[in-house]
Formats: structure tokens, C-alpha cells, sequence
């Protein structure tokens, strides 16, 4: 029987809203968990979190979604990821590929004065006009 995981990402998830003071609205889904985190004063664009296959931590920012498994070993490498969203320390930079129809889009974190990709993803739709995507930080 496989481990499901709803309680510590409950956790994980509002640790993080009140680590950085941000309001959330939990949303219906055919998945175990999935939280809003609407533009507010630490926030430049939505940000969604969620729980689904009993333990699978998902990221998504615009049209960008990433998924982080098992929980156990996932966990504060997830967590690392979205406090770096939130601080300006992560990007998503996207390489078209094929006349616009397929791309790659790459979450990176800052190292010192190196980004560093985390996370690679094929095939999404932005809605945005720049091929990076960052939160702007804002006091």
C-alpha cells in the first residue's frame, strides 16, 4: 500500500506560507492537495503548490509545472525551490525550440554568482512574453 503524504505537505506548504507571510486559497482538484498563492506584496506572479500520486510535491508558476517525488527524499529539496521563488533566487528560463511550438524551460537556483538548473521541463506554454520568468522581490 503506498504512503500517502497529505498531512506533512499540509505542513510543508503552510510552514512556507508563514515563513514568508503569504496568503493562500486551497482549491478543489482531483489531486490530494493544491494551494493558491495569488500576487501579493513577496509575490510578482501566482504561485500553486500541490500534492498529488500520495507523494508528489508539485511547483507551478504561469504555465511551468514540476513534479518532485517520492515526499521523504523530495521534501527539502521542494522546499529549498519555493524559498528561493519567493527571495528572488530562482528562474525560469525557457528555450524555444522548433518555430515556437516546443519548448524547454529550466528551473535554476543561484549559487553565489552561478544559476544552477534543478529542474527541466519539455513542452510548456507560456503566457508571458520574456524567456525568463522571476519573481521580483519586493519589502
Amino acid at each position: 500500500m503506498p504512503a500517502h503524504y497529505v498531512a506533512e505537505a499540509t505542513a510543508l506548504f503552510k510552514a512556507f506560507a508563514e515563513r514568508h507571510d503569504l496568503t493562500f486559497v486551497k482549491k478543489e482538484a482531483p489531486v490530494e492537495l493544491l494551494w493558491e498563492f495569488p500576487v501579493q506584496t513577496k509575490l510578482s506572479l501566482p504561485v500553486t503548490l500541490g500534492l498529488q500520486n500520495n507523494d508528489e510535491l508539485n511547483f507551478g508558476v504561469d504555465h511551468f509545472w514540476s513534479y518532485f517525488f517520492p515526499f521523504p527524499k523530495s521534501a527539502a529539496k521542494f522546499t529549498q525551490i519555493i524559498d528561493a521563488w519567493v527571495e528572488g533566487r530562482a528562474r525560469l528560463v525557457r528555450k524555444q525550440r522548433f518555430m515556437n511550438w516546443l519548448s524547454l524551460t529550466k528551473l535554476e537556483l543561484k549559487k553565489g554568482d552561478t544559476w544552477m538548473t534543478v529542474y527541466r521541463a519539455y513542452g510548456e506554454r507560456w503566457t508571458q512574453s520574456e524567456m525568463t520568468i522571476q519573481n521580483r522581490v519586493t519589502k
